[in-house]
């Protein structure tokens, strides 16, 4: 059966056994003081050095920081001025859009309104037909008479025209 003085953790002696301390080391109260100035001391020192190591580290810290927060300011501004910058040619672009969109609108206006005279003439096909052949006769009859008129003169431009 487990009792209460198996639940008890291991002091380095036996329980029940009398624990008689370093009686080799003790020296009375004075080497108690001496052993509670050097704890002192040694806390003291390594409250020291935490202390100093706490504050290398504050510094790296901040240093890092101050450098992370200076390059995303300027990753900010950077970023602000191509915002601005793309805005403003978005604007530029929607203002040539509807300079042009109004070009495309008069034109497309203009072609209608031009469209009826150029297919609805009034005439067919082969009434079309024979006075483009009567133009080109046309055409080619003043052809002959300016070059006669250049190899002849006034006088001989409309003869065998």
């Amino acid at each position: 059966a487990q009792g209460p003085e198996d639940d008890a953790p291991d002091a380095g002696f036996d329980n029940g056994e009398a624990y008689t301390g370093a009686q080799a080391e003790s020296g009375g109260i004075l080497g108690m003081l001496d052993v509670m100035k050097s704890d002192f001391i040694r806390t003291i020192e390594e409250t020291k050095a935490a202390e100093a190591q706490a504050e290398k580290d504050f510094m790296a810290f901040m240093t890092e920081t101050g450098v992370s927060l200076a390059e995303k300011e300027e990753a900010q501004s950077q970023n602000k001025a191509q915002k601005e910058d793309a805005v403003e040619k978005l604007e530029e672009a929607e203002a040539s859009l509807d300079e042009q969109s109004g070009v495309l609108r008069s034109s497309l206006k203009e072609l209608m309104e031009l469209k009826p005279a150029c297919i609805d003439t009034g005439m067919s096909y082969e009434d079309r037909v024979a006075m483009r052949e009567e133009e080109i006769a046309a055409l080619k009859k003043a052809d002959c008479i300016l070059g006669k008129y250049a190899e002849y003169g006034p006088e001989g431009a409309s003869e065998g025209c």
